[in-house]
């Protein structure tokens, strides 16, 4: 073999041994949160007064981009229960597994009387696992959702570097890395809707379906979910604290013009009447897994948002996110979830 040849592969490996090696410390550091990889996002949503300790009970909050915005349900919850501490520990872009890295320092750290997960019905099992779509999607995406799957510092190594790149209309109201929210009044394009959104129906036209529904390849995702979900809820000891899973639906669930937006996008829908059951099999299976816990509800509000939207728009009209109408309709439930009859009770109540 040629000695410069050698000493190019030789160079080569150890480059390339260098680099796995350091992925797989930062993953290990990443999965333990030794050093917590989301506190800007803490520090954003929540004042210094907030983060401090104090007299009051807490309701601790966590979720994805539904959640982690400064106008988001928990900030109206904060403005409203003048006799709880809200802390938003929300952070785009996130799922359930990585709730669960988070939750020891946050269940630590704030000990809640209150546990609000917020979980979304149209991206928390893509979250689980990223497709491969070699004929509709970039190698390079697929390389990336291949590479994310086994080291989730990769996806985290992503986001940060999203946040480099944030566009300058990203709204004040935003914490670092959350996209702007579309104005209400804009109406729908396809070539305005957010482009993640259509990535994830290029790669993978049924997901919707098939999360709302949990059938196909995803059957084996929704378990994954189950399983750390309920690890994730057992921070929170029936003794202490109660929790609320709230699930938001995907827009196609509440009403039939947003399952034709999304067919426009790509997504596919072999029996759209299905998402018209209130009830549907990605919510009961959660019933079903909880039902017998002391201290766990889930919280459906696709009925309230079907009724809302019947008023006005609850999502904004180029992203799949809750506009400002639909915030206030999730806070006013939560509400209602907390405390029952209007009243402020101090300290957590017993089912």
């Amino acid at each position: 073999m040629d000695a410069g040849l050698k000493r190019t592969l030789v160079r080569t490996l150890t480059v390339s041994l260098s680099v796995v090696a350091a992925l797989l410390v930062l993953e290990v550091l990443y999965r333990s949160q030794l050093v917590d990889t989301y506190q800007p996002e803490l520090r954003a949503l929540n004042s210094p007064l907030v983060l401090a300790s104090g007299k009051k009970p807490t309701i601790l909050v966590m979720g994805d981009s539904f959640t982690a915005r400064r106008d988001s349900y928990a900030a109206i919850l904060r403005d409203t229960l003048q006799d709880w501490r809200v802390v938003n520990s929300a952070v785009s872009g996130t799922g359930v597994l990585q709730a669960l890295s988070m939750a020891p320092r946050r269940f630590d750290r704030f000990e809640p009387s209150i546990f609000v997960y917020q979980v979304y019905v149209g991206n928390d099992l893509f979250d689980i696992r990223y497709p491969v779509n070699w004929r509709s999607v970039s190698a390079a995406r697929n390389l990336y959702w291949l590479l994310a799957n086994h080291l989730r510092v990769v996806g985290y190594m992503n986001y940060r570097l999203g946040q480099l790149r944030e566009p300058a209309t990203t709204s004040p109201n935003a914490p670092p890395g959350a996209a702007a929210t579309t104005a209400t009044a804009e109406a729908f394009a396809v070539e305005r809707y957010d482009p993640r959104v259509k990535a994830y129906l290029r790669a993978e036209p049924s997901l919707l379906e098939d999360s709302i529904l949990v059938q196909e390849g995803r059957q084996h995702d929704y378990a994954v979910f189950l399983d750390r979900l309920s690890r994730l809820l057992a921070y929170c000891r029936p003794e202490e604290c109660r929790a609320y899973v709230l699930v938001v639906p995907h827009a196609s669930q509440v009403d039939e013009r947003y399952v034709t937006e999304m067919t426009r996008l790509g997504a596919r829908f072999t029996n759209p009447a299905l998402l018209r059951t209130l009830e549907y099999p990605f919510l009961v299976h959660l019933r079903e897994r909880f039902g017998g816990s002391s201290n766990v509800r889930v919280v459906n509000p696709l009925g309230r948002l079907r009724e809302a939207q019947a008023r006005q728009a609850v999502f904004n009209a180029n992203d799949e996110h809750l506009n400002p109408a639909g915030q206030r309709e999730i806070a006013a439930i939560i509400r209602q979830e907390i405390l029952p009859g209007g009243s402020q009770p101090s300290a957590p109540r017993p089912y």
